[in-house]
């Protein structure tokens, strides 16, 4: 009989132990990974933008950024060392300009065959990237197209080919797609020259070569010319009828009215009416003589039924305008595209007009066939249409048919051309899309993407590792190796294979020191936080002093209907005694006193009452200062509205003329928020990577446009606790400021 383990209490305590602290493992440990990948993360970010703030520092003094973060290191540094220094002794000063040294620099290479490999690998691969075109006169690539086409057309002539071109062999790929790419060409063209569009060759060539065999004759010609006689045969168009065409058709006629004059009396007596029976007449004489005509008489029948003649002049001028942009517009409607010439678009909105009803209106295409023998086209040449054709021939078809020499040495090439473009980018940033870029090697077409200088960094980047058996990250040193080591190895009379040295000779650097530096660096590496402190707030109640007003209480109170007498000799005020009353401020009233202007008959008094209305003073005020008979003329302060001040404030207001006094005073306990700072310093470290310890990436485009970028390309994965992964990230990029982790 076998033993149940379970039956023993003791057994069972450890497993519930062992399971619960598995439990709060599994809760505990990844999320100390994730809080530790997260502390990772932020320190990196941190690190840039303090890369990027010295960076800033950097370009203060030497007028331009670095990618090498020893240089920023020493240079942003050294500056700030010696200005404490020059603190500290009176007859030493470290402003205006000053020179840095550089250290030496002696970098062993290994220039192998293998790495030659890899150089014009490498090379070969991005030089693939810019489909390089062999790049030829505009007449040669046209004849180059027409030859691969009259080919193409007589069948199985796809795929890499070869051709001799006015002695010079050419090899290309041909498409089994190139008539479509050959068409469109006249198609794009077609469309330039009639701002329409057509899908049939046999509408959009014989118009397109009939304007371009004219240019080839007259290269002058330009503006308007009529083209006529170049169709045998009847065209195909395409057009689909709205489900509002109707619609449409009945308000493009209201700009007709428009083009219509009636005597002003007749304008204003019968209104829109004649307007209406105007358009009806000359639509009905329009499409019936198919004449316009200058003139209508219209016969209008008044409430009466006397029939009255009234003559209307038809703005002709403005009329053929109206009728052609009218049809115009409707032709786009149907199409999608502006007219190619009248006589197309009247048959096409004919035909959509009697097609209105169909049960397929508003769905389906409809095309027509249209008679073209007789029809003449109006195009207006710009003197620039020559250069689009040969735009529009090399981006349609030449660039897709890469065609290059046949006995073209594409190693050769390839790091003639990538050398060119690169550096070429480096002090020019605007060298992208399509260039023309000459070598010894040929003269080529190249079409160069905007990560076109990434990509060549990083090549730069690849090859120096190979070269120095190390990981390099400034990617202007890298190529200053590549670069000097190919340079070694072409020259002929040196033998540069193997082990070889590259010395960077030690140079200075000028920089201008600013009397402000020392500030500027303590207050850019610092480390702002915000806390919150316990603060007592004093507030003020004030008032300001406004002037001075003539008061007089020799007059009797019984005699004020707004006081009503009680009794031991008080009044209570009342104000719907008054004809009117202001509210009004005096800086001698008591603290728990109301004030009013109160306007009684030709009389003003100012009343000063409790909360309760028990009246506590009254005077009259009076406008001189002079004492007469028996009356004696006082005087009120009048001061403004009370306002509040705090702490900060009170002695400002206190020392202005204008100030009256402090009503009040309040002290309470406040809560504020306020930033500490505190200072660091740019030390190595902050220009490497947390999780790598490489450096970061840093590029500089043009002098102005900084990147920092962090040195992981792909998520790097580490064993933790045996059975759980840190999954540590690229950690973003500041690039000119912008952070990547903010989007």
């Amino acid at each position: 009989m076998s033993k149940d383990v379970f039956a023993n209490h003791r057994t069972n305590s450890i497993i519930i132990i062992v399971l619960i602290a598995l439990f709060i493992s599994v809760i505990y440990l990844p999320k100390t990974i994730w809080d530790y990948e997260a502390e990772l993360r932020d320190e990196a970010r941190f690190r840039m933008n303090a890369v990027s703030l010295a960076e800033k520092l950097h370009y203060q003094l030497a007028k331009e950024y670095t990618t090498d973060s020893e240089q920023l290191l020493l240079v942003v540094n050294s500056v700030r060392d010696s200005l404490l220094a020059a603190a500290k002794d009176t007859n030493y000063s470290y402003y205006g300009n000053q020179r840095i040294a550089l250290a030496p620099k002696s970098i062993p290479v290994n220039y192998t065959d293998e790495y030659k490999a890899l150089y014009n690998e490498l090379h070969l691969e991005l030089f693939k990237t810019l489909e390089p075109n062999h790049s030829m006169e505009p007449n040669t690539i046209n004849l180059v197209l027409d030859s691969i086409k009259t080919l193409f057309d007589a069948g199985n002539y796809v795929g890499e080919q070869s051709m001799e071109i006015d002695s010079v062999g050419l090899t290309f790929t041909v498409s089994d797609k190139f008539d479509i790419l050959y068409q469109n060409i006249k198609t794009s063209m077609f469309n330039a020259l009639t701002t329409s569009y057509t899908k049939y060759p046999s509408f959009s060539n014989p118009l397109v070569d009939a304007v371009m065999d004219s240019i080839a004759k007259n290269p002058d010609l330009s503006g308007r010319i009529e083209f006529g006689g170049i169709y045998d045969d009847a065209v195909r168009v395409d057009f689909i009828i709205p489900s509002t065409f109707e619609e449409t058709m009945a308000k493009t006629l209201e700009t007709f009215k428009k083009q219509f004059v009636f005597d002003s009396y007749d304008s204003a007596t019968y209104g829109d009416t004649l307007y209406d029976m105007a358009l009806e007449k000359f639509l009905v004489i329009n499409d019936t003589l198919d004449a316009m005509p200058e003139y209508l008489d219209l016969i209008y029948m008044d409430t009466s039924g006397i029939e009255i003649e009234i003559p209307v002049e038809v703005k002709v001028g403005d009329m053929e305008a109206a009728i052609a942009k009218r049809r115009n517009n409707l032709y786009k409607r149907l199409t999608g595209y502006s007219e190619p010439s009248p006589y197309i678009a009247e048959q096409v909105i004919a035909l959509a007009l009697d097609s209105l009803h169909s049960p397929n209106a508003g769905l389906d295409s409809i095309h027509m066939e249209i008679d073209l023998t007789d029809a003449v086209f109006t195009i207006n040449i710009h003197k620039n249409i020559s250069e689009y054709f040969n735009k529009v021939s090399l981006e349609q078809a030449y660039y897709k048919s890469a065609v290059n020499l046949s006995d073209l040495d594409w190693g050769k090439a390839a790091v003639e051309v990538v050398e060119f473009v690169g550096d070429r980018l480096i002090r020019k940033s605007d060298f992208l899309k399509w260039q023309v870029v000459a070598v010894e090697s040929d003269t080529f077409n190249v079409n160069i993407f905007d990560e076109f200088l990434r990509k060549y960094d990083d090549m730069n980047l690849m090859l120096a590792q190979k070269l120095t058996g190390e990981f390099i990250n400034v990617h202007n040193q890298a190529r200053e190796i590549v670069g000097i080591a190919e340079h070694m190895a072409g020259v002929d009379t040196l033998d540069w294979y193997g082990e070889q040295v590259i010395e960077f000779a030690a140079d200075t650097l000028l920089v201008d020191v600013f009397p402000t530096y020392l500030s500027e660096y303590d207050t850019t590496f610092t480390i702002a936080r915000d806390t919150v402190v316990q603060i007592d707030d004093s507030t003020f109640n004030g008032v300001w002093y406004r002037g001075k007003v003539g008061v007089t209480q020799d007059f009797s109170l019984d005699s004020l209907p707004f006081l009503t007498p009680l009794a031991n000799s008080n009044y209570q005020y009342d104000f719907n005694g008054t004809d009117s009353v202001l509210s009004m401020n005096i800086l001698e009233k008591s603290d728990t006193a109301y004030v009013e202007r109160v306007y009684y008959g030709m009389d003003t008094f100012i009343l000063t009452f409790a909360a309760d209305s028990l009246l506590e003073n009254v005077f009259m005020i009076e406008n001189r200062y002079t004492e007469f008979d028996s009356i004696q003329v006082d005087s009120l302060n009048v001061v403004s509205d009370e306002f509040v001040a705090g702490e900060n404030e009170k002695n400002l207001f206190m020392e202005k003329d204008s100030f009256g006094g402090w009503i009040d005073t309040t002290i309470s306990k406040k809560y504020v928020k306020r930033q500490l700072f505190s200072h660091y310093h740019f030390e190595p470290e902050l220009t490497k990577c947390t999780v790598t310890e490489l450096p970061y990436r840093i590029t500089v485009r043009n002098n102005v446009n900084l990147g920092i970028e962090s040195p992981i390309e792909h998520p790097i994965e580490t064993r933790r606790y045996a059975f759980f992964t840190q999954i540590d990230s690229t950690h973003g990029s500041l690039v000119d400021g912008e952070e990547s982790w903010a989007k």
